[in-house]
């Protein structure tokens, strides 16, 4: 008993430290919700940690909260669960206790290293039972990650599409410590059952803790491959960043001049690495990235956070002391708090070994550069797989994890894709009322090639559905691709890949691909887009 009790005030004090160490900020929903949880959790009453309660009582929700059209409550759980990964896979790699968010529930798990200890040894722990689920949003309560039928055969309607995760004003988190004899009884209980998580804690740890971070991956493949891989994240001089593809982003220590800013606390559309967004440099900036010879592909990335609006600011800038290349960020992004990336190809390194940035205006800015090894006279195809992990295919080609999208929500498949070439680029899908904004060169043409696999109707499940289940639309920059599609009609439930040439990027060097539903939702798995 007496271990137990000190087991539960070292899980105590995991908590309260991790809430006061600004992991999560000060007053946003991660705070919120893990406050909740591990309330309920330490109170004894693990049966309240239902996501209504965490809606209502943590998140703010009214009442009338309906998880079918509001998934807050997953949205921020998948969030914390990352930000929770990431912690003990870094700063909290030594504590002595790790908290985790399974996937598909609320209820915290403690993980006390003195029990890995004692028990000496562990075999693999699944993908989707360790936190690290290639899960977009936890499951419903009641079933799979788009809903059951009723027992009525009434038609299926999937979910309505997740609302983004918003960021709330609110009171400093407070944990409430009531102990309680049963609490004491339960926390014993648990003490027993935590030496029967050892066979799946071993792979978990050493995957978390004991590994080097994941090897940085190219966002397409580069043509040049004596060149240099460079992605520096501005007005950031702590440590690297490590982004959700695995690549690293340099701290600010190749530019001068102008002032660094940040904001906290801001959700940036468009990205799922929002830190990249949320510092840089402002004003007359003079930067020197020192590569190998050779041509180069350049990404600027901007997100517009002070508020202003369209024409209000002018970025000005200039490469290697060519002309001025004049940007408004709100107008190309389309809004404040929205990633825009400008991609600008054939830059060559200067005879002094450097590609040279100048911003001249004392408006500008810039969030963060991304340098990759470029083809002269055309753009790296862009590869997007739906998901949170990037995957290499058979032919070699890296397919970077979902991004540049707005709206939707994913959904993993459940059946067997063993026998699927490639059947990873299908694991997982984004339905809903979405769009992507791809970004590339203003001076070319592209083959932008569309994967789609029935997730929900038909034999995988059940034989759900089926002919004109799922109805949809699909244009790109103003011109109908797809009209009426059905997935299921041409494929049934295997792969479908269309292909689209000829795309004309906008004047802004976007690929805008927008999904329309007509019957149910529209739902896509990968993206390609390749240069002509």
């Amino acid at each position: 008993m007496q271990s137990a009790i000190s087991k539960l005030e070292a899980e105590r004090t995991e908590v309260v430290g991790i809430l006061s160490s600004g992991v999560f900020g000060r007053t946003n929903n991660l705070v919120r919700l893990l406050t909740f949880v591990c309330d309920k959790y330490f109170d004894g009453e693990i049966d309240e940690i239902k996501e209504y309660n965490v809606a209502v009582h943590a998140l703010g929700r009214p009442e009338s909260f309906d998880p079918q059209v509001d998934t807050i409550v997953r949205v921020t759980a998948h969030a914390l669960r990352k930000r929770l990964e990431d912690f003990y896979k870094t700063t909290g790699a030594e504590h002595p206790v790790h908290i985790c968010l399974p996937p598909g529930h609320y209820v915290p798990k403690f993980i006390h290293a003195c029990d890995l200890e004692t028990a000496g040894g562990a075999s693999a722990l699944d993908e989707k039972q360790n936190g690290q689920s290639l899960d977009g949003l936890a499951p419903h309560e009641n079933g799979g990650p788009e809903g059951k039928l009723a027992d009525s055969a009434r038609p299926f309607q999937e979910p309505n599409a997740a609302q983004r995760a918003e960021q709330q004003e609110g009171s400093e988190p407070r944990i409430k410590f009531r102990p309680r004899i049963g609490m004491m009884v339960g926390a014993a209980i648990f003490a027993l059952s935590v030496v029967l998580l050892v066979f799946v804690w071993k792979e978990w740890n050493r995957n978390r803790v004991r590994e080097s971070p994941p090897q940085p991956i190219v966002a397409a493949a580069p043509g040049n491959s004596s060149g240099k891989i460079l992605r520096v994240k501005l007005g950031d001089t702590s440590t690297p960043y490590l982004d959700r593809g695995g690549s690293a982003w340099e701290n600010d220590h190749f530019c001068a001049g102008g002032s660094a800013f940040s904001v906290t606390d801001r959700a940036i559309q468009g990205t799922e690495d929002p830190q990249l967004f949320l510092s840089g440099r402002r004003g007359i900036v003079h930067c020197n990235f020192p590569v190998p010879p050779g041509i180069y592909e350049v990404h600027l990335l901007f997100a517009e956070t002070s508020g202003l609006q369209e024409a209000s600011r002018n970025v000005a800038f200039s490469i290697n002391g060519g002309p001025l290349t004049n940007l408004d960020v709100v107008d190309d992004a389309g809004g404040d708090d929205i990633a825009t990336t400008k991609v600008i190809t054939d830059v060559a390194s200067a005879s002094d070994g450097a590609i040279h940035m100048d911003f001249t205006t004392s408006e500008a800015f810039i969030n963060a550069i991304e340098i990759l090894p470029g083809t002269p006279h055309r753009m790296l195809p862009v590869r997007l797989v739906v998901g949170h992990s990037p995957y290499r295919d058979s032919n070699g080609n890296t397919w970077m994890p979902d991004r540049y999208f707005f709206g939707g929500r994913l959904s993993g498949f459940r059946g067997d894709l063993s026998k699927v070439t490639d059947g990873r680029l299908y694991e997982w899908h984004r339905f809903g009322h979405f769009q992507y904004v791809v970004p590339v060169a203003t001076s070319a043409r592209y083959t932008l090639k569309l994967h789609f696999m029935e997730h929900w109707f038909g034999v995988q499940n059940g034989g759900i559905g089926g002919v004109g289940s799922r109805v949809f639309d699909v244009s790109c920059n103003g011109s109908m691709l797809l009209k009426g599609f059905d997935i299921f009609r041409e494929a049934g439930s295997q792969p479908l890949v269309k292909s689209f040439q000829h795309i004309e990027p906008t004047p802004q060097g976007k690929i805008e691909i927008y999904f329309t539903p007509a019957v149910n939702y529209p739902s896509i798995s990968a993206i390609e887009v390749i240069p002509e």
